[in-house]
């Protein structure tokens, strides 16, 4: 039986139009690549997308590899430089049957030499090619190289020589991988009467990871001061500076941050990987009526449209994955970041660089006399942006942001305080999003079991149903939470609610009205990912309150 297209597939999973396809046809004359790599590269679809869609085409179950880690035994299997020259992954060793991911379920070839090589039953699983890519150096490299076991190493001869002389700029490389292979977003060293602690931050949670003796706390500091470009002498006042690592040719943005403490400075370095791909609204956590509402609101021609939240609960990943909602080809977008941290070759993207006096504020200014369309800039956190904003806003643009800002409605006031007339706000804003990152049930050790009763009742959840948790399990690093996913409310702005905007109503006026339309908030957002077995009860009480 013929197989059907990937183009086709792709269509009709709503991913891309026809006109994405001529597109990527004029493409693929000019480059010889296939038509999925055109896809991917230009920023139309992504490999997790293509992966599906060839899955389907295949009859092959789909993996996300993004989370997984491969058993050190199903690795052994396969030599690894088979595994990188044929972009294939072993992650599980079953009952004798050892599962793979691979990216082209059509070469029999290379199934057959899977098959030769691991002399046992093997189950196919298909991945984004360059996931398994980058996955296959990683662990492979992780199978070769236990950091944790060289940084216990270090820890016992400096218990013995605390004037130990040794290579701190490889020490804190060693630090960074580890952080690399927990999957940390942010790293923290703490200082103590005593101690160095080592803390990362995995799924939202802080994980205590390694401590050292205190001899190696300057010296570190030092080191991260220098390579971020940081005062060293400077020990009384915050600081802020950057610098880069990369890892297995993989480049990473490190946002550095300093703090005087009662035994020395704390440093937090943040994670912010670069030139990563857009993924879809549904890959992050959106059901299908908050993806339809937010279609609503970027598909309008002009206006603001703003994403709320703490640091790091991902609101410039939600605002891309709207981006891609649009049109790219009809539309001309500029964007202004800090940094770029995601690539999306459709838009012209620009970071801003404020020791030269390019700011969000500025960038705005220079966009609208590029004849822009859409305009995104990080993050809206001054009231000279906040102006241009309103400014682009008003004068026929569409403008993506981000604001800090406990929830959707909140924003109002928010850009009220910024000085923003009620009347300008009301005419201009169309929008907002509030969300919350929250840790998924890890699917490896599922399992039923019995919530407290007093958390039921105060989320009105009923008793007489079967929940989910995790048991702890290898993959999840007996956390039994793995990877995590969106909880949203959605602030539409229609004409009744620019109304009650623009006559500067307090809080709760708008609260009551947004209620009495629908609007569904945070807590029964979380509450509906319980009952769908995504999460806990537990889990959303840490996160939502």
């Amino acid at each position: 039986m013929q197989r059907k297209p990937l183009g086709e597939i792709l269509k009709e999973k709503g991913l891309i139009t026809e006109d994405y396809i001529k597109f990527a046809l004029l493409e693929q004359k000019a480059t010889g690549e296939k038509l999925g790599e055109v896809l991917v590269r230009v920023g139309m679809v992504t490999d997790l997308e293509i992966a599906k869609a060839l899955s389907e085409q295949a009859g092959l179950p789909f993996i996300d590899i993004e989370t997984l880690t491969p058993e050190p035994r199903a690795l052994d299997i396969l030599p690894f430089n088979f595994a990188k020259n044929n972009l294939v992954l072993p992650f599980s060793l079953e009952d004798g049957t050892l599962k793979v991911a691979i990216s082209d379920p059509f070469n029999q070839h290379l199934l057959n030499a899977v098959q030769r090589i691991a002399g046992r039953n093997v189950s196919f699983y298909i991945s984004g090619s360059q996931g398994i890519a980058k996955a296959v150096e990683k662990f492979y490299y992780f199978k070769e190289h236990s950091i944790e076991e060289e940084l216990k190493g270090l820890i016992e001869r400096l218990k013995a020589n605390p004037n130990l002389d040794f290579d701190v700029e490889e020490f804190l490389n060693k630090l960074l991988i580890l952080g690399i292979q927990k999957r940390a977003t942010d790293f923290h060293l703490i200082p103590t009467q005593r101690s160095l602690q080592i803390f990362y931050r995995v799924d939202g949670i802080l994980d205590p990871a390694i401590v050292f003796p205190y001899s190696v706390y300057r010296r570190i500091v030092n080191v991260i001061k220098i390579r971020s470009q940081l005062d060293i002498a400077e020990t009384r006042r915050p600081q802020d500076g950057r610098m880069s690592f990369t890892f297995l040719e993989s480049k990473y943005d490190l946002r550095v941050a300093t703090a005087p403490t009662s035994f020395g400075e704390t440093v937090v370095i943040r994670y912010l990987p670069t030139g990563a791909q857009v993924q879809s609204l549904e890959y992050l956590g959106f059901d299908p009526e908050e993806i339809k509402l937010i279609d609503e609101i970027i598909t309008q021609p002009y206006g603001m449209f703003l994403i709320t939240g703490p640091t790091g609960s991902g609101k410039t990943t939600t605002l891309f994955a709207a981006l891609r909602r649009i049109n790219l080809l009809e539309k001309n977008v500029l964007t202004a970041e800090d940094p770029i941290e995601y690539l999306l070759p459709l838009a012209r993207q620009t970071q801003v660089n404020e020791e030269i006096g390019y700011t969000f504020a500025r960038a705005i200014r220079a966009f609208l006399r590029l004849d822009p369309d859409v305009i995104l800039v990080g993050e809206v956190r001054d009231e000279e942006t906040a102006s241009m904003a309103v400014r682009a806003a008003l004068t026929g643009h569409l403008f993506l942001s981000t604001l800090h800002t406990n929830d959707a409605i909140s924003s109002v006031f928010r850009l009220k305080d910024m000085g923003i007339k009620p009347d300008l706000l009301s005419s201009t804003l169309k929008g907002v999003i509030a969300q919350r990152l929250i840790r998924k049930i890890c699917p490896y050790c599922k399992e039923p079991y019995a919530p407290p009763s007093e958390l039921l009742e105060y989320y009105n959840l009923p008793k007489e149903r079967e929940y989910f948790r995790g048991r702890g399990c290898f993959q999840c690093g007996g956390k039994g939470y793995l990877g995590r996913t969106v909880v949203c409310e959605i602030f539409f702005v229609d004409e009744e609610i620019s109304k009650l905007i623009g006559e500067d109503l307090p809080l709760s006026a708008l609260y009551e009205a947004a209620r009495n339309k629908g609007m569904k908030f945070l807590k029964e957002d979380a509450r509906e990912k319980v009952l769908s077995g995504i999460t806990t009860v537990e889990e959303i009480k840490r996160v939502v309150g």
